[in-house]
Protein backbone atom coordinates (compact mmCIF):
# COMPACT_ATOMS: atom_id res chain seq x y z
CA UNK A 1 0.00 0.00 0.00
CA UNK A 2 1.51 3.23 -1.13
CA UNK A 3 0.63 5.91 1.80
CA UNK A 4 -0.14 10.05 -0.11
CA UNK A 5 -0.10 11.48 3.44
CA UNK A 6 0.46 11.04 7.79
CA UNK A 7 -4.06 11.36 7.30
CA UNK A 8 -3.48 8.26 5.57
CA UNK A 9 -1.16 6.62 8.01
CA UNK A 10 -3.19 7.56 10.59
CA UNK A 11 -6.43 5.71 9.22
CA UNK A 12 -4.02 2.44 9.84
CA UNK A 13 -2.03 3.45 12.89
CA UNK A 14 -2.93 6.90 14.05
CA UNK A 15 -0.37 6.87 17.24
CA UNK A 16 2.46 5.48 14.87
CA UNK A 17 1.09 8.67 12.69
CA UNK A 18 1.39 11.33 15.62
CA UNK A 19 4.75 9.84 16.59
CA UNK A 20 6.49 10.61 13.73
CA UNK A 21 5.17 12.85 11.97
CA UNK A 22 5.86 14.94 14.84
CA UNK A 23 9.67 13.90 15.06
CA UNK A 24 9.88 15.24 11.95
CA UNK A 25 7.86 18.65 12.66
CA UNK A 26 9.91 19.02 15.56
CA UNK A 27 12.88 18.04 13.94
CA UNK A 28 13.85 15.59 16.85
CA UNK A 29 14.19 12.59 14.79
CA UNK A 30 16.23 9.54 16.71
CA UNK A 31 18.69 7.60 14.86
CA UNK A 32 17.24 4.38 15.63
CA UNK A 33 14.03 3.67 15.78
CA UNK A 34 11.90 -0.10 16.23
CA UNK A 35 8.87 -0.68 14.26
CA UNK A 36 7.03 -4.06 16.13
CA UNK A 37 3.78 -5.24 15.97
CA UNK A 38 1.81 -8.71 14.63
CA UNK A 39 1.80 -9.54 11.36
CA UNK A 40 -0.04 -7.15 8.67
CA UNK A 41 -0.01 -3.99 10.89
CA UNK A 42 1.52 -2.32 7.78
CA UNK A 43 5.03 -1.78 9.39
CA UNK A 44 6.92 -1.93 5.87
CA UNK A 45 4.75 0.39 4.08
CA UNK A 46 5.08 2.97 6.94
CA UNK A 47 8.75 2.41 7.24
CA UNK A 48 8.55 3.81 3.60
CA UNK A 49 6.42 6.34 3.70
CA UNK A 50 8.80 7.66 6.77
CA UNK A 51 11.75 7.40 4.47
CA UNK A 52 9.92 9.40 1.59
CA UNK A 53 8.85 11.86 4.10
CA UNK A 54 12.81 12.08 5.82
CA UNK A 55 14.13 11.90 2.09
CA UNK A 56 11.77 14.61 0.35
CA UNK A 57 13.08 18.38 -0.14
CA UNK A 58 9.38 19.02 -1.16
CA UNK A 59 7.33 18.43 1.95
CA UNK A 60 4.74 20.52 2.94
CA UNK A 61 3.38 21.85 6.12
CA UNK A 62 1.86 18.55 7.48
CA UNK A 63 5.52 16.77 6.98
CA UNK A 64 4.04 15.14 3.37
CA UNK A 65 6.02 14.31 1.06
CA UNK A 66 5.49 15.60 -2.40
CA UNK A 67 5.48 12.00 -4.06
CA UNK A 68 6.24 13.76 -7.75
CA UNK A 69 10.11 14.59 -6.95
CA UNK A 70 13.21 12.72 -8.12
CA UNK A 71 13.78 11.62 -4.75
CA UNK A 72 9.98 10.05 -4.14
CA UNK A 73 10.01 8.01 -7.28
CA UNK A 74 13.03 6.46 -6.78
CA UNK A 75 11.94 5.81 -3.63
CA UNK A 76 8.64 3.90 -4.93
CA UNK A 77 10.84 2.36 -7.45
CA UNK A 78 13.70 0.97 -4.53
CA UNK A 79 16.25 2.43 -6.33
CA UNK A 80 17.43 5.38 -4.37
CA UNK A 81 20.97 5.21 -3.75
CA UNK A 82 21.04 6.43 -0.15
CA UNK A 83 18.21 3.59 1.33
CA UNK A 84 19.61 0.66 2.13
CA UNK A 85 17.24 -2.20 3.08
CA UNK A 86 18.00 -5.55 4.61
CA UNK A 87 16.55 -9.18 4.50
CA UNK A 88 17.34 -12.16 6.27
CA UNK A 89 19.40 -14.50 3.97
CA UNK A 90 17.60 -17.43 4.36
CA UNK A 91 17.40 -17.69 7.89
CA UNK A 92 19.31 -15.49 9.28
CA UNK A 93 20.46 -11.94 9.19
CA UNK A 94 24.12 -12.70 8.46
CA UNK A 95 27.24 -10.69 9.48
CA UNK A 96 28.27 -10.20 5.75
CA UNK A 97 25.38 -8.62 5.30
CA UNK A 98 25.76 -5.67 7.72
CA UNK A 99 29.51 -5.70 6.97
CA UNK A 100 28.12 -4.93 3.23
CA UNK A 101 25.75 -2.35 4.64
CA UNK A 102 28.44 -0.63 6.71
CA UNK A 103 30.77 -0.39 3.85
CA UNK A 104 27.82 1.63 1.81
CA UNK A 105 27.35 3.89 4.74
CA UNK A 106 31.26 4.60 5.30
CA UNK A 107 31.07 5.97 1.68
CA UNK A 108 30.51 9.24 1.19
CA UNK A 109 27.21 10.04 0.16
CA UNK A 110 26.60 10.07 -3.88
CA UNK A 111 23.94 12.67 -2.60
CA UNK A 112 22.78 14.79 -0.32
CA UNK A 113 20.16 14.43 2.54
CA UNK A 114 19.45 11.77 4.69
CA UNK A 115 20.55 7.82 4.28
CA UNK A 116 17.99 5.38 5.57
CA UNK A 117 18.72 1.48 6.12
CA UNK A 118 15.86 -0.92 6.94
CA UNK A 119 16.20 -4.11 8.23
CA UNK A 120 13.45 -6.76 7.76
CA UNK A 121 12.75 -9.41 9.90
CA UNK A 122 15.19 -7.55 12.14
CA UNK A 123 14.41 -10.46 15.01
CA UNK A 124 16.83 -12.89 12.73
CA UNK A 125 19.59 -11.40 13.61
CA UNK A 126 22.47 -13.90 14.31
CA UNK A 127 25.06 -12.98 17.20
CA UNK A 128 27.13 -12.07 15.11
CA UNK A 129 25.43 -9.84 12.79
CA UNK A 130 23.75 -8.45 15.77
CA UNK A 131 26.94 -7.33 17.37
CA UNK A 132 28.36 -6.09 13.67
CA UNK A 133 25.23 -3.89 14.21
CA UNK A 134 25.63 -2.45 17.27
CA UNK A 135 28.87 -1.35 16.17
CA UNK A 136 26.40 0.77 13.79
CA UNK A 137 24.48 1.75 16.58
CA UNK A 138 26.92 3.18 18.55
CA UNK A 139 28.60 5.27 15.99
CA UNK A 140 25.79 6.17 13.55
CA UNK A 141 27.43 8.90 11.53
CA UNK A 142 25.10 12.04 10.91
CA UNK A 143 22.09 12.16 8.68
CA UNK A 144 21.78 8.58 9.04
CA UNK A 145 18.67 6.38 10.20
CA UNK A 146 18.22 2.73 11.10
CA UNK A 147 14.29 1.35 10.98
CA UNK A 148 14.22 -2.19 12.27
CA UNK A 149 11.21 -3.70 11.54
CA UNK A 150 10.01 -7.11 13.68
CA UNK A 151 6.87 -8.79 14.92
CA UNK A 152 8.73 -10.53 18.12
CA UNK A 153 10.34 -7.54 19.98
CA UNK A 154 12.42 -9.42 22.62
CA UNK A 155 14.41 -11.60 19.94
CA UNK A 156 16.23 -8.51 19.77
CA UNK A 157 19.14 -8.16 21.70
CA UNK A 158 18.30 -5.66 24.71
CA UNK A 159 21.40 -3.99 23.81
CA UNK A 160 19.54 -3.41 20.36
CA UNK A 161 16.52 -2.71 22.28
CA UNK A 162 17.77 -0.26 24.52
CA UNK A 163 19.21 2.13 21.50
CA UNK A 164 16.22 2.41 19.79
CA UNK A 165 13.24 3.94 19.53
CA UNK A 166 10.41 1.12 20.21
CA UNK A 167 7.03 2.48 17.83
CA UNK A 168 4.47 -0.10 18.78
CA UNK A 169 1.98 -0.76 15.56
CA UNK A 170 -1.64 -1.92 17.10
CA UNK A 171 -3.03 -4.72 15.33
CA UNK A 172 -6.28 -4.43 13.53
CA UNK A 173 -9.44 -5.46 15.01
CA UNK A 174 -9.63 -9.26 13.74
CA UNK A 175 -13.57 -9.33 13.98
CA UNK A 176 -13.08 -6.71 10.99
CA UNK A 177 -11.20 -8.81 8.97
CA UNK A 178 -13.53 -11.76 9.21
CA UNK A 179 -16.25 -10.15 8.46
CA UNK A 180 -14.16 -8.96 5.34
CA UNK A 181 -13.59 -12.27 4.75
CA UNK A 182 -17.12 -13.47 4.73
CA UNK A 183 -18.50 -10.81 2.64
CA UNK A 184 -16.10 -11.54 -0.10
CA UNK A 185 -17.86 -15.39 -0.10
CA UNK A 186 -15.19 -17.20 2.31
CA UNK A 187 -16.99 -19.64 4.49
CA UNK A 188 -16.46 -18.87 8.45
CA UNK A 189 -15.02 -22.20 9.02
CA UNK A 190 -12.09 -20.43 7.58
CA UNK A 191 -13.10 -16.72 7.74
CA UNK A 192 -12.24 -16.63 11.66
CA UNK A 193 -8.99 -18.86 11.72
CA UNK A 194 -7.26 -17.05 9.23
CA UNK A 195 -8.66 -13.90 10.31
CA UNK A 196 -6.61 -14.63 13.91
CA UNK A 197 -3.49 -15.68 11.73
CA UNK A 198 -3.01 -11.74 9.89
CA UNK A 199 -4.31 -8.54 10.71
CA UNK A 200 -3.60 -7.68 6.95
CA UNK A 201 -6.89 -7.32 5.09
CA UNK A 202 -5.00 -8.62 1.86
CA UNK A 203 -3.09 -11.39 2.89
CA UNK A 204 -6.04 -12.93 4.29
CA UNK A 205 -7.67 -12.44 1.24
CA UNK A 206 -4.98 -13.96 -0.30
CA UNK A 207 -4.98 -17.22 2.27
CA UNK A 208 -8.65 -17.91 1.67
CA UNK A 209 -7.65 -17.61 -2.24
CA UNK A 210 -5.13 -20.07 -1.67
CA UNK A 211 -6.40 -23.76 -2.57
CA UNK A 212 -3.01 -25.17 -1.27
CA UNK A 213 -3.06 -22.87 1.87
CA UNK A 214 -7.05 -24.26 2.91
CA UNK A 215 -6.11 -27.68 2.52
CA UNK A 216 -3.38 -26.86 4.60
CA UNK A 217 -5.96 -25.68 7.52
CA UNK A 218 -8.10 -28.85 6.65
CA UNK A 219 -5.01 -30.97 7.32
CA UNK A 220 -4.63 -29.39 11.06
CA UNK A 221 -8.53 -30.61 11.23
CA UNK A 222 -7.94 -34.08 9.87
CA UNK A 223 -4.91 -33.94 12.63
CA UNK A 224 -6.57 -33.64 15.07
CA UNK A 225 -9.53 -35.70 14.12
CA UNK A 226 -6.96 -38.57 13.98
CA UNK A 227 -5.65 -38.08 17.43
CA UNK A 228 -9.59 -38.63 18.87
CA UNK A 229 -11.30 -41.30 16.65
CA UNK A 230 -8.08 -43.50 16.42
CA UNK A 231 -9.15 -45.12 13.08
CA UNK A 232 -5.40 -44.60 12.03
CA UNK A 233 -2.65 -42.29 13.21
CA UNK A 234 -2.50 -38.88 13.16
CA UNK A 235 1.63 -39.45 11.96
CA UNK A 236 -0.07 -41.67 9.27
CA UNK A 237 -2.68 -38.60 8.49
CA UNK A 238 -0.36 -36.14 8.35
CA UNK A 239 2.02 -38.28 6.10
CA UNK A 240 -0.85 -39.12 3.43
CA UNK A 241 -1.93 -35.75 3.28
CA UNK A 242 1.41 -33.43 4.35
CA UNK A 243 3.44 -34.05 1.13
CA UNK A 244 2.95 -30.57 -0.25
CA UNK A 245 3.41 -28.86 3.72
CA UNK A 246 6.62 -30.25 3.87
CA UNK A 247 7.27 -29.05 0.49
CA UNK A 248 8.95 -25.55 1.51
CA UNK A 249 9.60 -24.57 5.12
CA UNK A 250 6.76 -21.58 4.69
CA UNK A 251 4.42 -24.10 4.26
CA UNK A 252 5.23 -26.25 7.07
CA UNK A 253 5.16 -22.80 9.75
CA UNK A 254 1.74 -22.04 7.94
CA UNK A 255 0.84 -25.32 9.30
CA UNK A 256 2.53 -25.52 12.17
CA UNK A 257 1.05 -21.87 13.39
CA UNK A 258 -2.55 -23.13 12.43
CA UNK A 259 -2.22 -26.30 15.25
CA UNK A 260 -0.78 -23.38 17.55
CA UNK A 261 -4.28 -21.97 16.97
CA UNK A 262 -6.42 -24.86 17.33
CA UNK A 263 -4.07 -25.96 20.38
CA UNK A 264 -5.02 -22.68 22.04
CA UNK A 265 -8.39 -22.97 21.13
CA UNK A 266 -8.40 -26.52 23.18
CA UNK A 267 -7.36 -24.49 26.00
CA UNK A 268 -10.28 -21.57 25.35
CA UNK A 269 -12.14 -23.93 26.25
CA UNK A 270 -11.37 -25.75 28.89
CA UNK A 271 -11.61 -22.46 30.81
CA UNK A 272 -14.65 -21.62 29.89
CA UNK A 273 -14.15 -19.19 27.25
CA UNK A 274 -15.78 -18.52 24.01
CA UNK A 275 -14.00 -16.72 21.79
CA UNK A 276 -12.69 -19.35 20.00
CA UNK A 277 -10.62 -19.20 16.68
CA UNK A 278 -11.73 -22.39 14.83
CA UNK A 279 -15.62 -21.77 16.14
CA UNK A 280 -16.87 -24.12 13.01
CA UNK A 281 -15.48 -27.34 14.75
CA UNK A 282 -16.60 -26.36 18.12
CA UNK A 283 -17.87 -30.00 19.20
CA UNK A 284 -14.59 -31.53 17.81
CA UNK A 285 -12.75 -28.73 20.03
CA UNK A 286 -15.51 -30.21 23.20
CA UNK A 287 -14.92 -33.88 22.73
CA UNK A 288 -10.85 -33.01 23.02
CA UNK A 289 -11.38 -31.21 25.94
CA UNK A 290 -13.61 -34.00 27.95
CA UNK A 291 -10.82 -36.38 26.54
CA UNK A 292 -7.29 -34.63 28.16
CA UNK A 293 -6.53 -32.73 30.79
CA UNK A 294 -5.11 -29.20 31.37
CA UNK A 295 -1.73 -30.29 32.02
CA UNK A 296 -1.71 -31.89 29.10
CA UNK A 297 -3.44 -29.57 26.76
CA UNK A 298 -0.47 -26.82 28.17
CA UNK A 299 2.11 -29.40 27.44
CA UNK A 300 1.09 -29.67 23.96
CA UNK A 301 1.12 -26.04 23.13
CA UNK A 302 4.78 -25.74 24.61
CA UNK A 303 5.65 -28.48 22.49
CA UNK A 304 4.31 -26.96 19.32
CA UNK A 305 5.29 -23.28 20.48
CA UNK A 306 8.80 -24.66 21.18
CA UNK A 307 9.27 -26.30 17.19
CA UNK A 308 7.97 -22.81 15.97
CA UNK A 309 10.89 -21.30 17.85
CA UNK A 310 13.36 -24.20 16.24
CA UNK A 311 12.19 -23.72 12.72
CA UNK A 312 14.45 -20.42 12.29
CA UNK A 313 17.02 -22.86 12.95
CA UNK A 314 19.18 -25.60 10.59
CA UNK A 315 16.86 -28.45 11.95
CA UNK A 316 15.70 -31.66 10.54
CA UNK A 317 11.68 -30.27 9.88
CA UNK A 318 10.24 -33.61 8.63
CA UNK A 319 12.15 -35.51 11.65
CA UNK A 320 10.92 -32.48 14.34
CA UNK A 321 7.45 -32.65 12.52
CA UNK A 322 7.42 -36.22 13.00
CA UNK A 323 8.45 -36.03 16.57
CA UNK A 324 5.99 -33.73 17.73
CA UNK A 325 2.74 -35.34 16.05
CA UNK A 326 4.30 -38.92 17.62
CA UNK A 327 4.23 -36.79 21.42
CA UNK A 328 0.63 -35.63 20.64
CA UNK A 329 -0.77 -39.30 19.86
CA UNK A 330 1.42 -40.76 22.95
CA UNK A 331 -0.39 -38.23 24.63
CA UNK A 332 -4.02 -39.04 23.74
CA UNK A 333 -3.20 -42.94 23.86
CA UNK A 334 -2.30 -42.55 27.46
CA UNK A 335 -5.80 -41.17 28.42
CA UNK A 336 -7.84 -43.86 26.51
Amino acid sequence: MEYKSWDDVANEQKVVSRLLSNHLKLERLNHAYIFEGVKGTKKYDIARFFTKALICENKDASMNPCHQCKDCQRINHATHPNVFVVEPDGKFIKKEQIKKMINEFSKTSLESGPRVNIILEADKFNLSSANAFLKLMEEPGDDIYQIMITENLQALLPTIRSRGEIIHFKERDRTIIRKFLEKKGVHSAYANPISQYTADLSAAEEIANNELQIEIIDLVIGVFESLIDKKQAAVITFLENGGKVMASNDRTEFFLDFMILFQKDIIQSKLNQSNICYNKHHHLIEDICEMIPMPMAKSHLEEMLELSKRMKYNINIPLAMNRLLMVLERGYNHVT
